[in-house]
């Protein structure tokens, strides 16, 4: 997979992030990967690649090898969340449909203002 960014644009990203409050940031930053995609038991961490693997957040784990679910998701929240990595938004097929959950957003409101990140059918996209 040929580098997705200049190398020095993706080390900022990662030196940003481990410098914020986000609680995956510091764990990630070690393994030079910056933090896409979080919940509360696993990250998606993506790599100056492009690859995408899963800290599962537990002491001594390897990282895993993300699914193509996975992938797709680390990609999409990517390209949301840093206009320099805005070409891994995967593209909308002729013919794909607007995702019933989140109506294209990518983002499911709740009540209160909040809103969370559309998985399955879509995994952010906003189109299945």
């Amino acid at each position: 997979m040929a580098a997705m960014t200049a190398p020095d644009s993706f080390a900022r990203l990662v030196a940003e992030q481990a410098a914020s409050e986000h609680p995956w940031g510091a764990r990630a930053r070690q393994w030079g990967l910056l933090t896409v995609f979080a919940q509360l038991w696993e990250s998606l961490l993506l790599a100056p690649s492009g690859e995408v693997f899963v800290d599962r957040g537990l002491p001594d784990a390897a990282l895993s090898a993300a699914t193509g679910d996975e992938r797709e998701t680390a990609h999409a929240q990517a390209a949301r969340r840093h206009p320099e990595l805005r070409h891994l938004m995967p593209r909308r097929p002729p013919g794909a449909r607007t995702c019933p959950q989140c109506d294209g957003s990518g983002e499911i409101a709740l009540p209160g203002g909040r809103r969370f990140f559309c998985g399955p059918p879509c995994n952010t996209k906003g189109w299945v």
